[in-house]
């Protein structure tokens, strides 16, 4: 019997994917995608464990996904100095991405022509207008006002000093113009909203994850397995949107690689203050407020603001035990109390993958990294202190190499190697496969790039008949 040969097959279900999808399929009738939505206990992820504990508030109830991301996609990592997270469902982790966008997208394209750079940055303008998200951007302006406390110290330098507060774009869609009245109603940049607005019958899904592609002349093989069956499909074009740590393993495995291949992230650090004036959200995950960069253009560390929530406190008194007997108390102030994510620029990533018999295996190398972050987050808490944003008090929580969750930088345009693409996104070895995820960047300046990465997907759509 013949075998059915498919134009496009997109993989993942991811935010760069939907995004690829919905501008696809603008000029085309259907799109078939390969993503896993199914449960396998594994039993790799005890609750008593340490990973466990670092994981993100949203991810408590739901760490069997993970297990079942990293089993059958043969990722293997040490649990004591990585801390990474994958999870094997519709939309992965970008259903629980913080929702904040930096605008800093110029420096990380620059090696791009300046043809492909006017088409990303119009795609970017294009999604925050489609999409009515929150803050402003070269011409386009939906600026939304934080306390007014906070406001005082936005943009408004004085000489000495050592950084700037900005505020990000946020991934809502509101025309709401104080933050603090944006609700859980509100619709969100991720899969699973962007999808209800997609006719149904226009996306094919294929319930199974991709184990192995295979060259076939001018074909490519997509050779996939679900918990029942294993089941080949035969493509022209491959699109791969998997996330990065997918998309890399199946492009080393697909070219044979065996050396060590960088992935590219942001090592972070998580610090807890405690404001002078309250900082108000409604929502149960709010997304950095404000932005506290280094008042230098070779800046190479940002820090955010975001006010704390019921959620997050209550588990932190249940990770934490010596957080118990004053948890009424966190309760009480907790719109005193500010988190912050101290990024690193992509210069000090520290995690390496490489193939390892039928796995592979993720790992970091000895480096001083979380004393390089240390050594910024006080530049940080000195400047808030300064402007008398926070009293003389912080608490730190390193989640481990990998703990930032950005993942990006390993199958880079105008690199050398199998792994490299071209500027339309196409392998320079195979022009049948495009990846359209973290993987084809290299973000040094931008420390909040999913903007970008989604920028990038929609630019591509455009190019592909």
């Amino acid at each position: 019997m013949k075998k059915k040969i498919f134009d496009i097959l997109l993989v993942g279900s991811g935010l760069s994917s939907i995004v690829f999808a919905k501008e696809y399929l603008k000029k085309n009738q259907n799109i078939n995608i390969i993503s896993p939505d199914f449960k396998k206990v594994t039993n790799q992820f005890p609750e008593n464990q340490l990973s466990y504990k670092s994981l993100p508030p949203q991810f408590k109830k739901n760490y069997k996904k993970i297990d079942d991301y990293f089993y059958l996609n043969k990722l293997n990592f040490n649990k004591n100095n990585c801390s990474l997270l994958g999870s094997l469902e519709f939309g992965g982790l970008s259903n629980y991405w913080g929702l904040q966008m930096d605008k800093s997208i110029d420096d990380d394209i620059k090696h791009l022509s300046k043809n492909t750079q006017k088409k990303l940055k119009d795609c970017f303008h294009e999604i925050l207008n489609e999409n009515s998200l929150m803050g402003s951007y070269g011409k386009f302006n939906n600026n939304y006002k934080t306390d007014h406390y906070y406001e005082n110290f936005i943009n408004k330098k004085k000489v000495g000093d050592t950084h700037i507060i900005e505020k990000p774009l946020i991934a809502i869609s509101s025309n709401i113009k104080k933050f603090d009245k944006i609700g859980r109603n509100h619709s969100k940049l991720t899969p699973k909203d962007i999808i209800k607005n997609i006719d149904k019958k226009k996306i094919i899904f294929h319930n199974f994850y991709v184990d192995k592609i295979i060259k076939q002349k001018n074909l490519i093989s997509v050779c996939c397995k679900n918990l029942n069956q294993e089941k080949t499909f035969i493509t022209k074009k491959l699109i791969l949107a998997a996330g990065t740590l997918v998309t890399t393993k199946l492009l080393m495995d697909y070219f044979k690689v065996k050396e060590t291949i960088p992935i590219k992230h942001h090592p972070r650090l998580i610090s807890v203050y405690f404001a002078k004036k309250k900082m108000l959200s409604n929502l149960e995950m709010t997304p950095g407020l404000l932005q506290i960069k280094k008042n230098h253009k070779n800046k190479n560390y940002v820090g955010d603001l975001r006010p704390s929530n019921e959620t997050i406190l209550n588990m932190a008194s249940k990770t934490f035990s010596f957080l118990k007997p004053i948890k009424f108390i966190l309760l009480f102030f907790k719109d005193n109390i500010l988190f912050s994510n101290n990024l690193l620029s992509s210069e000090f990533s520290n995690l390496y993958i490489k193939k390892n018999k039928n796995n592979f295996r993720i790992f970091s190398k000895n480096k001083n990294t979380l004393q390089i972050l240390k050594d910024r987050q006080i530049k940080i808490f000195n400047f808030l202190k300064e402007k008398k944003i926070i009293f003389s008090f912080y608490k730190n929580f390193f989640p481990g190499i990998g703990g930032d969750y950005h993942y990006f930088g390993s199958v880079q345009i105008k690199k050398k190697g199998k792994l490299s693409l071209n500027e339309n996104c196409q392998l320079n070895h195979n022009k049948s496969i495009y990846v359209v995820d973290g993987s084809v960047f290299d973000f040094k300046k931008n420390l909040y790039p999913l903007g970008t990465i989604i920028a990038n997907s929609k630019r591509i759509a455009k190019l592909i008949k």
